[in-house]
């Protein structure tokens, strides 16, 4: 770990250490968290629930937001679980539209002033970080492989489709990850649906792998395994500067991002220390700690960028509909399956 990471760590771990929220109270007997985040975000963060409310937590850690939600479904008719964080909303939005989820408005999103974008209408979800999808390279393989030939690194969506890249391309599966969703979904806003289907089948000609979960792409490009990759840019740049990977970040024109959320399973065991956990992911300390240990933005104003990002509002998005992305999302993963079949 490098010096920056652990002057952060020393921060955080001081952050830690303040007195409890105030009006927090042990409410007595576990929560169960389902995490679709690394273990070393969720287990500090739990950690520091636990020390300021009483309740202990039982996390169960998936790097697949898919997995997760297909376990919620499998276990609708009793279900084990108090929370679901973690992973693109576009993954909590369905479950609401199953009645798998529970309603919810924390006080602590409106004393924050969080922007009501963050928030599902009827507080089925809550947003309490964002990730903007990114271009990234293996700068070893780039200089080795594709510098002596003057090749000029990809900038934008399109250029990912270029010959040079067959075979050295990577990215999330559709499937089963956020990211890789939200990927499709943000070319067919980009695009139109026929322009952007014909751009997928031409860009599934370069792809060597779609990896079942997202920490995968960033480890199969940290290995050389891959030139490019498409992920979010938190993962490239915490891999840069954590472990000192060979990887640059480049976020193009009309990315799209997510909003990480966290909702409330219907019929879980603890509801209300499901709520408690909900508030408290609103609140300073666990957003300091997803953004210097996972370089996920925060959806507060007074948490800091996180080392080596660009600041968000100054990245250039495209008009994405998130309500029409999760409308058509069971038929849009039909026809990738059907049309690319990986």
């Amino acid at each position: 770990m490098g010096r920056t990471a652990v002057i952060g760590l020393i921060v955080v771990l001081a952050a830690l250490a303040l007195p409890g929220l105030p009006g927090a109270s042990a409410q007595g007997g576990r929560i169960v968290v389902y995490s679709a985040l690394p273990d070393l975000e969720t287990s500090l963060i739990n950690r520091e629930f636990t020390r300021r409310t009483g309740i202990p937590v039982e996390a169960l850690s998936v790097a697949a937001a898919g997995t997760l939600q297909a376990r919620i479904r499998a276990e609708k008719d009793r279900p084990r679980a108090d929370i679901f964080v973690g992973g693109s909303a576009d993954f909590h939005a369905p479950l609401a539209r199953e009645g798998l989820l529970l309603a919810y408005r924390s006080p602590v999103f409106t004393e924050a002033r969080i922007s009501p974008t963050y928030r599902d209408p009827n507080g089925y979800w809550h947003g309490w970080y964002l990730g903007a999808l990114a271009i990234i390279i293996n700068t070893d393989r780039w200089e080795r492989e594709m510098a002596p030939r003057r090749i000029p690194k990809p900038a934008t969506w399109d250029d990912l489709a270029r010959p040079e890249f067959r075979g050295q391309f990577i990215m999330p599966s559709p499937i089963t990850t956020g990211g890789g969703y939200i990927f499709v979904a943000a070319q067919i806003f980009r695009l139109g649906e026929d322009r952007a289907w014909a751009f997928l089948r031409t860009l599934n000609g370069n792809v060597a792998q779609y990896t079942p979960t997202a920490p995968g792409t960033i480890t199969l490009l940290e290995r050389g395994e891959a030139i490019v990759g498409m992920m979010w840019a938190h993962e490239g740049i915490g891999a840069r500067i954590l472990r000192s990977a060979p990887l640059e970040v480049t976020v193009p024109p009309d990315t799209a991002f997510e909003i990480g959320a966290v909702s409330i399973l219907r019929g879980g065991p603890n509801p209300a220390g499901a709520r408690a956990y909900v508030d408290f992911l609103l609140t300073r300390v666990p957003q300091d700690i997803n953004a210097k240990f996972g370089f996920r933005y925060p959806v507060r104003g007074d948490v800091p960028v996180p080392l080596g990002a660009t600041p968000f509002e100054q990245l250039k998005f495209v008009r994405y509909d998130r309500e029409w992305a999760v409308e058509h999302q069971a038929r849009i993963r039909e026809r990738w399956t059907r049309e690319i079949g990986r």
